[in-house]
């Protein structure tokens, strides 16, 4: 028989598996928008904080990855929709499911993101989630279906592409030494 701690530890790191896995998807996108939005002034400055953002949620995919391997637990499916996300795993050859509820997960993978931005983690009142329905990306309709996610393998030592910064145009071309 399986301890009720074995359970919580293992229900632990699947859900931290999703929200960390859910969060670089969400700050690769953030990122790349940036970059090439061209609408910002600076938009270096707020690439390199999200990127940062990146490395921390990175590092701790990667811790959560080697708990996995130790206590011999692998993340079969996740499906995303409306109501929640929900995840089939194996742990010890049992296959078994978690699930949470839609707005809990936003609310924690908020207040992961804004701790992995270096931002207070206190949400202030201000804060809107969901986000209003025109910023979301599909169809009102899509969401009523579950939708698999799509895995992006990232090396934490060899940036993406989508990391790499363009070169900064020049002010003006250097004078010529000869005149």
């Amino acid at each position: 028989m399986i301890s009720s701690a074995t359970v919580q530890n293992e229900l632990s790191l699947v859900k931290s598996y999703l929200l960390l896995t859910f969060i670089q998807k969400v700050f690769e996108r953030d990122s790349l928008i940036l970059e090439e939005s061209g609408v910002l002034k600076t938009p270096g400055l707020y690439v390199e904080m999200i990127n940062a953002g990146v490395d921390r949620t990175g590092i701790l995919l990667s811790e959560v990855k080697h708990e996995f391997n130790k206590c011999y637990i692998r993340v079969l499916d996740i499906q995303q929709n409306h109501s929640g996300v929900h995840a089939t795993y194996i742990s010890k050859g049992i296959k078994n499911q978690f699930s949470m509820a839609m707005p809990a997960f936003r609310k924690e993978m908020y207040e992961r993101m804004r701790a992995y931005l270096g931002l207070s983690t206190s949400m202030p009142h201000t804060a809107a989630f969901p986000l209003p329905e025109k910023h979301h990306p599909e169809s009102p309709d899509s969401r009523s279906t579950s939708k698999p996610l799509r895995f992006v393998e990232r090396s934490l030592v060899t940036p993406s592409s989508a990391y790499k910064h363009k070169p900064l145009r020049s002010a003006a071309p250097a004078a010529s030494g000869s005149a």
